[in-house]
């Protein structure tokens, strides 16, 4: 993929501003860079329920070439896109052809690394029954449907079961892994008619964090009146007070190990179908157990100061980013203060913004397929603090061929796109290892609504001109007209002037087109007048301005001519016109009279008395038709 001789994983991952993804990634680019791997991360947001943004998010799954992976990492469980998972794991059924490794979620047809969450919870149960003799447990579940969350609540019920405590339906609430569902299962426990629990288990911190919040509002101290416990250990677990009694998962180590899989598959070594990572209790403050000591709590606000911190300066540039991409209509300016932000960033090391050769006209579904040798132009290019820009390359590529390094790489990909209409994607690495900005989602909807407002803004003057062109244009044939001649006119006139060259000025009628329309119809009429318009178009190659003046009357004026190129276009007019009569496609002949003069024009020239000169000759040729028509009449009598 990256063609630097090395292999490449691919890491499908959702949400990489999370702290779980964040352990993830860093482990594996740890573990890949150790065994001389370079690494994709192709990442998206998004799964809030917003349609047509989730549309865009999708996309992600077609960007990679899978034919090119040599391992591919899924990690199913930070995927909240609906359909996205699906896609990913259809693309890898048909196109990949390398070993796949599932984290956190078990997939019969993959490799997985799981965390044994039949017994994850088992230590922290035990804990709350034996330690503190507590017998009114309640547990806030994850999902229904969600294999994790079922595991950890039959934890529950075979721990209770064991110690014959009775498992009662009101002490369980399902919620989804998210916070808000913790203020519900407070509500619901705290107006039933059972005792009050003398702790809650929960499935995983976020609901746990909720949970205390929630009770503390109502005037529950934790832990004095109520424990808590939770799940996953997440930063804000040991920075909550009082700090959470959870369980610890080492992230880092499972991401280590899915690229070990990987290897040993790819060494031709027999590898076992599942591996399960040891996780640890870690006893804390809010089942009463432990209280933090003043060193650790110095270092927790000095890590949590130092979060704090750098969000607020991160969402600070975005909103000054935001305002400041605000009204940009020229994609040149968008790739210039682009460069400014980026070069801002001293995390990064390579920053290259790729869009499609056509993604200024592509449609409100986005682009609806994709080929591995689509060319991608390469708009804003940032390596080792230099810059590039306009660069085409094969899109199976990723990035520049040229910026390839004979290293192991690492980068992150996600998607440009406004809702559903994509542009391109962005490609970082970075300098550390890390894996985002707090405010990369906000980052890249800066970008993207800056390239919108580019796209709309030339759709609009794209509109504006065809509208100015229907208004200057004969509907039927296709010709400037009138108006157009007056538009046009008057500035071949100033540049003839301006040159010091002649005008050839040529007025032409269509012969006989009252008798067409009167034996064939209005129909016959236009095939004669467009047949007049094809031939004065097939003559023209040199800027003619080809006109319907009107009814059956024609103008062309050209610019730059003399009686030679007059000649010329006169004979190449006729031929077309005689083929056409040839073909005998209708049972009527197109016959045109004419006139033309060349003209030096000077400051005071006008296009009226231009036209004057032409319609006289055009005049003597209409008179001498008639005039052999009387005469051939005359001979027949």
């Amino acid at each position: 993929m990256f063609f630097n001789g090395r292999k490449t994983i691919g890491v499908f991952i959702s949400q990489v501003n999370g702290e779980f993804q964040e352990g993830l990634c860093r482990g594996i680019s740890i573990r890949a860079q150790a065994l001389n791997y370079n690494v994709a991360f192709f990442t998206n947001f998004g799964g809030y329920g917003e349609h047509k943004y989730d549309q865009g998010e999708r996309k992600i799954a077609d960007l990679p070439h899978y034919e090119d992976l040599d391992g591919i990492i899924i990690v199913p469980d930070t995927m909240h896109v609906y359909g996205l998972e699906e896609k990913i794991r259809d693309n890898i059924r048909t196109r990949s052809n390398c070993p796949v490794v599932s984290i956190r979620r078990k997939i019969d047809e993959y490799y997985n690394v799981l965390v044994d969450d039949d017994n994850i919870l088992e230590e922290i149960i035990r804990h709350f029954i034996e330690e503190h003799g507590f017998t009114k447990l309640n547990f806030l579940a994850g999902a229904r449907d969600n294999p994790e969350s079922e595991k950890r609540l039959n934890c529950y019920k075979r721990i209770l079961s064991e110690y014959k405590i009775p498992i009662e339906e009101e002490r369980i609430y399902y919620g989804d892994f998210w916070k808000k569902k913790g203020e519900y299962a407070v509500e619901k426990w705290l107006s039933s008619s059972l005792p009050l629990p003398q702790a809650i288990i929960c499935a995983n911190d976020f609901m746990a964090i909720t949970v205390a919040s929630a009770l503390e509002e109502r005037g529950i101290t934790i832990p004095k009146d109520m424990a808590i416990s939770g799940c996953d250990d997440v930063d804000d677990a040991a920075e909550y007070s009082p700090s959470l009694t959870t369980v610890q998962i080492p992230i880092v180590q499972m991401g280590m190990e899915a690229v070990d899989k990987i290897n040993r598959i790819n060494r031709g070594e027999e590898e076992k179908k599942n591996t399960y990572v040891k996780t640890k209790t870690i006893i804390r403050e809010s089942c009463g157990c432990k209280n933090n000591s003043k060193n650790e709590k110095r270092e927790l606000n000095k890590r949590y100061f130092h979060k704090t911190e750098t969000l607020l300066r991160e969402v600070s540039r975005n909103a000054y980013m935001s305002a400041d991409l605000a009204g940009i209509t020229k994609l040149d300016e968008v790739n210039e203060r682009l460069f400014y932000y980026v070069y801002e960033n001293t995390g990064f090391t390579d920053f290259y913004m790729c869009l499609y050769t056509d993604w200024q006209n592509i449609g409100e579904e986005g682009k609806l397929s994709y080929s591995p040798d689509d060319e991608m132009i390469m708009e804003v290019g940032i390596k080792n603090r230099k810059g590039y820009g306009k660069i085409r390359f094969p899109r199976r590529n990723l990035i520049p061929p040229q910026f390839v390094d004979d290293k192991p790489l690492i980068y992150y990909f996600a998607i440009l796109h406004h809702q559903s209409i994509d542009f391109g994607y962005i490609a970082i690495a970075f300098e550390k290892i890390q894996t985002y900005m707090n405010t990369f989602q906000a980052w890249m909807i800066n970008v993207s609504n800056a390239l919108e407002n580019v796209r709309i803004h030339n759709e609009l003057n794209r509109l504006i001109f065809k509208l100015e062109d229907m208004y200057l244009r004969d509907e039927l044939t296709g010709l400037y007209n009138r108006r157009g001649l007056e538009n046009l006119g008057d500035n071949y006139l100033k540049q003839a002037v301006e040159k010091n060259v002649k005008l050839m000025i040529l007025t032409a009628d269509l012969d006989k087109l009252k008798m067409i329309n009167d034996n064939y119809g209005h129909a016959g009429g236009d095939i004669a007048l467009k047949a007049v318009a094809d031939a004065m178009l097939w003559a023209s190659d040199d800027d003619e301005i080809c006109v319907r003046f009107g009814g059956d009357e024609f103008v062309v004026i050209g610019i730059g001519y003399d009686e030679k190129k007059a000649n010329r276009f006169i004979k190449r007019f006729n031929k077309r016109l005689e083929n056409f009569n040839k073909r005998k496609n209708n049972k009527f002949n197109v016959n045109v009279s004419y006139g033309w003069s060349l003209i030096a024009p000077n400051e005071n020239t006008t296009v009226e008395e231009c036209l004057v000169e032409a319609d006289k000759k055009m005049y003597q040729q209409k008179n001498e038709k008639k005039s052999l028509r009387k005469k051939a009449n005359n001979d027949i009598n």
